[in-house]
């Protein structure tokens, strides 16, 4: 039959318990206490131990298959022949790029180690025949293919390239010489948007500039630019043609009502003041031909 729950007896049948007992059982009873505890954390720490140990072993077996693999990975990417350049594929940026041209530049790299080859071994052999080279970017298309993509320097003109001050007067726009924003001198049948690029005439030249030769500084670039924009912005004279001439390192700009002689001995800011002053002292109907703003203390003027 099943049992009756347990439950406290009555009072009348309970025994007196004595201080001392009372304080015996307590002491017992806080002693096994204590030694479940202990076994507890004995056992805690041998649980923990052993997964620290177990953890360890893991690592260093990890560790031990990821230095093998490497070894392997390494042995196989230094020394496999797989691993050597046997083709070079050129990315088109530019259409005046001469793939052939490129391709013989870049020979000397077949038969390298690819891992080894960077951007600088690149653009250090480009750099031999090609003198307009703006960008190179280097990609590797693994196991043994190298892409490599070239940017030329932008071209910001078209070049007119006449002997004489006669040749600059009768020069066309047609043409196939460049200038490139460096100043170099590019003669390119490939550029088909060369049309919208200003004209400028090359005179007084000792030798005609070979294709490639640096032929006017960056600086006098930019001074014919900010030249033509303050001239339209503060005179509103839009330019029309311009000549430079080398040996003088001048240029001379042409508007509709004259043509205006610049050098770079003076600064641009020191010309357009004297060019102010002849406007206000000197009648436009006075000016046939050109106003000359090279010398420091006039301006004369034809």
């Amino acid at each position: 039959m099943p049992m009756r729950p347990a439950k406290r007896l009555p009072a009348r049948l309970r025994r007196p318990v004595s201080p001392g007992t009372r304080a015996l059982v307590e002491r017992r009873y806080a002693r096994r206490k204590v030694q479940r505890s202990a076994r507890y954390r004995r056992f805690l720490q041998k649980v923990v131990g052993s997964a620290v140990a177990a953890r360890k072993r893991l690592a260093a077996l990890l560790l031990g298959i990821a230095l093998v693999v490497l070894l392997v990975f390494l042995g196989v990417a230094l020394f496999s022949p797989a691993m050597r350049v046997t083709e070079v594929r050129m990315v088109r940026t530019d259409p005046r790029v001469d793939l052939e041209q490129v391709q013989t530049l870049l020979s000397p790299l077949f038969g390298r180690h690819l891992m080894l080859l960077s951007t600088h071994d690149v653009r250090e052999l480009l750099e031999r025949g090609m003198h307009d080279l703006h960008r190179v970017a280097v990609d590797k298309d693994y196991p043994s293919a190298l892409v490599v993509r070239i940017t030329p320097d932008p071209l910001v003109a078209r070049l007119s390239i006449a002997a004489d001050a006669a040749d600059a007067a009768v020069a066309t726009g047609a043409t196939v010489d460049f200038l490139t924003d460096q100043g170099v001198y590019i003669s390119s049948s490939r550029v088909s948007a060369g049309e919208d690029l200003p004209l400028i005439t090359i005179v007084d030249w000792g030798a005609r500039p070979v294709s490639g030769t640096a032929i006017i500084a960056p600086a006098m670039l930019e001074r014919m630019t900010l030249t033509e924009r303050l001239l339209l912005e503060q005179f509103g004279q839009e330019t029309l043609s311009r000549t430079v001439y080398m040996r003088g390192q001048e240029y001379h700009v042409r508007i509709a009502q004259w043509t205006i002689w610049f050098d770079m001995r003076s600064s641009l800011d020191e010309h357009l003041q004297r060019y102010r002053l002849f406007l206000r002292e000197i009648p436009p109907a006075d000016v046939r031909s050109y106003v000359d703003l090279r010398l420091t203390n006039r301006v004369v003027h034809r």
